[in-house]
């Protein structure tokens, strides 16, 4: 977990997203996180700080992904990283297009909870003050309307895709980006380092 912490630094150091937007897209996840340790007490309070360190590194670093980078580049990426799984009909620009939609959805969410949060505030809601149970059911108003909104944003992002005769076939762009040496040794030491986190657990 420390070499995990350590590269989730260097590589928000690397990308240098706004860390004002991340640190306000992980407030709702404060939530989750104090749950999950509360959810461990029985088995030992550390193992659900590990738990809940996990989740914040992965939480961190996907913010940092949707902040730092522009979200058309990196469906470029992943499209070219999995093109050679076109040989063996694997639908890559489907996946493509889904990963852009799901990295679309992030900041759409946050703000999304962020209104439904000012909206119980002004309606007196107090999410700081009562016991455990009258917290958790005072999120619980603010997480349903923002699940419900999004899957009505998804039903009419497939209807307005379906308008228009999405097909999935291969994506085309107007500039070819070329992969140079420093992307290569980067890609090489990213996979090296995730290889080894894998063979250390």
């Amino acid at each position: 977990m420390a070499i995990a912490c350590v590269m989730a630094i260097f590589f928000v150091l690397a990308v240098n997203p706004d860390i004002k937007k991340v640190s306000v897209s992980l407030v709702p996840l404060y939530f989750i996180l104090i749950f999950t340790i509360m959810a461990h007490i029985p088995t030992g309070v550390f193992a659900g700080m590990f738990y809940a360190l996990r989740i914040l590194l992965l939480a961190i670093v996907t913010l940092t992904v949707v902040f730092g980078f522009d979200d058309t580049y990196l469906v470029r990426a992943m499209t070219f990283l999995l093109s050679p799984l076109r040989f063996l009909h694997v639908p890559v620009d489907d996946i493509a297009t889904m990963f852009s939609i799901a990295l679309r959805f992030i900041p759409v969410s946050m703000e999304e909870m962020k209104k439904v949060y000012i909206a119980q505030k002004s309606r007196a809601v107090v999410f700081e003050k009562g016991s455990l149970f009258g917290r958790v059911s005072k999120w619980g108003n603010v997480f349903i309307p923002v699940i419900v909104g999004l899957f009505r944003r998804a039903e009419r992002l497939a209807e307005a895709m379906e308008a228009r005769c999405y097909s999935g076939r291969k994506r085309t762009s107007l500039h070819n980006d070329a992969i140079g040496a420093s992307n290569w040794v980067f890609l090489a030491a990213a996979l090296l380092s995730i290889g080894a986190l894998i063979a250390f657990f």
